[in-house]
């Protein structure tokens, strides 16, 4: 009795054994083929994700096309224009702070919000207009061929893009 009582216990501590050895394997293979397709795509694969060029809309995109010099003094020009703006952008969020309380007061003020929007619009309006100002200088820097590719881009990424079309 106690011979076959050994042997059933062998038998279960061999399959308990097999049982590991195969998870283990089949375990260690997936790890391998995951370090390995890293390694390909680390090594092999100079290609930008698709993740990154989502949402590649705006000004700073409209000069992909240029040569690299380009780029860097338009992206330059563009944050010194910013930079510049930065009081008239305060400007335009606090007046949209402000919209935003005159809106959740019990006493509704319609001329108060109407003489708020409209500070945000002039705000706004300021700074569209100093972009769009050192973008023109930008661009009467460029020969005609780069021009076009500015414009190119802006028509494609940039504030010269259309809308989209919606359906009814």
């Amino acid at each position: 009795m106690s011979e076959q009582i050994n042997k059933w216990q062998n038998n279960i501590s061999g399959q308990k054994t097999k049982w590991l050895l195969t998870t283990s394997l089949i375990l260690n293979l997936f790890l391998l083929g995951a370090i390995a397709g890293g390694a390909y795509k680390l090594l092999w694969c100079n290609q930008v994700p698709l993740s990154a060029k989502v949402g590649q809309n705006g000004l700073r995109f409209a000069a992909d096309s240029l040569s690299s010099e380009q780029k860097r003094i338009f992206k330059k020009t563009l944050r010194e224009a910013r930079r510049e703006a930065k009081p008239l952008l305060e400007a335009s969020k606090d007046a949209r702070v402000e919209v935003r309380k005159q809106l959740t007061m019990p006493e509704f003020n319609r001329d108060a919000v109407a003489e708020s929007l409209a500070r945000t619009r002039e705000a706004d309006r300021a700074v569209r207009i100093k972009i769009e100002e050192s973008l023109v200088s930008f661009a009467a820097t460029l020969s005609a061929e780069d021009r076009q590719k500015l414009a190119d881009g802006l028509a494609s990424k940039g504030p010269l893009r259309s809308p989209p079309m919606f359906k009814d």
